[in-house]
């Protein structure tokens, strides 16, 4: 197979500054062209290029080309923003015709995780983020050996993987899940608020809660004691208050809220916030200053229409409707927008640690292959999954019997849980200063965050965790609640 290499080295007057790759292509046989599933793949298209090198080099010269064709008969170089695997080799009707290509390879992406100097350094694959570590480009993930492109993922595709959880979709196919490399960096990067500093200066946080991400990786707080939900983009300084009130100030008007607890978002940007001492749950749409109640009536009850302290929701994408914990009547409930009624789906008979009862429950999930929720079972100090229609839970984590305990398989007051796309449970272990990692199917976790029933303010310690989120690199933000700060580990 013949190779066509080219190294780049970028050099400015000021500052050095290193393409830190070499760029080597792999050539296909004559007779074929490249075929592109979007027109907008194409970068360029050029007449009166002389050879293949000089395409090669073009192509090398622009960071977002992996692929390129070259016919030597017309001269005719095109180069494409895509990999040789999202797009065809096709039949040319040129003989001269060729097909060059990055082969994407582990080795292209060594680096990701390691630390970076962002004004320094640079990357055709990877990207220095504003935390100074390695990461996927925008749009890509990292399944453990190369950045991946993102897929919009059908329910068909899903339920394809979904009944053997060794596998996952990876936009064309199922791949197993072995190939994905789980780890993280046990030292907290703080991305929001400030270490032992609460305020409601837009740069603060006092005693943060639910953390949620919108499709774009946006960060959303339940910024508790301050009333109000704050999005903070990635790197910026400081959050911008999407519900309540910016200055903090409480209350249970259209435009106010009181001690939320977590926030859900929609597709179409909207929020659905846990408005937690004024029992409700409000619908903030997007760009609206307002919140409309869609469930609760703001005062605490335990009737069909009324909420006691509602700490998390989950939607549900499908059926477009929206779980609830009411933690303080100890069950799950569902309701429709436009409904004022809610339906009791998990619980409800009383506080209680038996497999028909929850116990203030917090954290809440909808995991739509197996239609069921994963709940936190807080005072049980277990987590558990009530399918859907059923009558009662299984255990997924801690004690089935409600002690607690802080060793690999016990929990203690777990506020919050979340699942990865592989099944995957990640844990709140709140009582005990800790994330915990359960691998799909067992019940001995992995510390992955925080240590073990030991408090504290730096970068390797937490304080009382009440939430946690993955972003789309399976990175694990955490709410540091009683450090007042949002503490992001990275994956790596």
């Amino acid at each position: 197979m013949f190779l066509v290499t080219t190294f780049l080295l970028m050099t400015l007057t000021s500052v050095a500054v290193q393409q830190q790759h070499s760029v080597q292509f792999e050539m296909s046989s004559f007779g074929m062209e490249f075929q592109v599933n979007s027109s907008t793949d194409m970068m360029s298209s050029q007449f009166g290029i002389p050879s293949i090198l000089k395409c090669a080099m073009i192509c090398s010269s622009e960071i977002k080309c992996q692929t390129f064709d070259y016919d030597a008969a017309s001269f005719l170089c095109r180069i494409f923003a895509v990999w040789a695997t999202d797009g065809l080799f096709i039949s040319s009707t040129s003989s001269m015709s060729r097909i060059g290509y990055v082969k994407q390879v582990p080795d292209l992406y060594s680096l990701y995780g390691q630390i970076c100097v962002m004004s320094h350094d640079l990357h055709r694959y990877l990207v220095c983020t504003n935390n100074s570590y390695w990461s996927c480009l925008s749009g890509q993930f990292y399944d453990g050996t190369i950045c991946r492109n993102e897929y919009n993922i059908s329910s068909s595709n899903q339920s394809q993987c979904a009944q053997n959880q060794s596998q996952y979709w990876n936009g064309s196919h199922c791949v197993s899940t072995s190939t994905i490399l789980l780890r993280w960096n046990t030292t907290g990067i703080t991305v929001a608020g400030k270490v032992a500093t609460p305020g409601s200066a837009l740069d603060r946080l006092h005693e943060p809660s639910g953390l949620t991400f919108d499709s774009a990786d946006t960060l959303y707080i339940a910024d508790q004691n301050n009333n109000r939900i704050q999005k903070w983009l990635a790197g910026a300084p400081n959050g911008s208050t999407v519900a309540g009130q910016a200055n903090g100030a409480a209350g249970a008007s259209a435009t106010t809220l009181n001690m939320p607890s977590s926030a859900a978002i929609d597709t179409n940007g909207n929020l659905y916030v846990a408005d937690t001492n004024n029992h409700r749950v409000q619908l903030w749409p997007y760009n609206v200053s307002s919140g409309t109640t869609i469930a609760g009536t703001g005062t605490s009850g335990s009737s069909s229409n009324q909420l006691n302290s509602p700490y998390d929701i989950a939607l549900n994408p499908v059926s477009n409707e929206f779980y609830i914990t009411d933690s303080g009547n100890h069950r799950v409930m569902c309701y429709r927008l436009g409904i004022s009624n809610g339906t009791v789906v998990a619980g409800g008979n009383g506080p209680g640690t038996g497999v028909t009862r929850l116990y203030t429950p917090y954290g809440l999930y909808f995991e739509s292959s197996s239609n069921s929720l994963i709940i936190a079972n807080y005072d049980a100090n277990n987590i558990v999954r009530w399918i859907l229609g059923a009558r009662n839970w299984t255990l997924l984590a801690g004690s089935i019997s409600g002690a607690s305990g802080y060793s690999s398989t016990l929990l203690n007051s777990p506020r919050d849980l979340t699942l990865d796309w592989m099944g995957n449970l990640y844990v709140a272990d709140t009582g005990n200063h800790r994330i915990q990692f359960f691998k799909a199917g067992e019940s001995n976790a992995t510390t992955i965050a925080g240590v073990t029933s030991t408090l504290g303010a730096n970068a390797i310690l937490l304080q009382i965790p009440y939430s946690l989120a993955l972003d789309s690199q399976l990175n694990v933000y955490v709410s540091d609640t009683f450090n007042f700060r949002i503490q992001k580990f990275l994956r790596y």
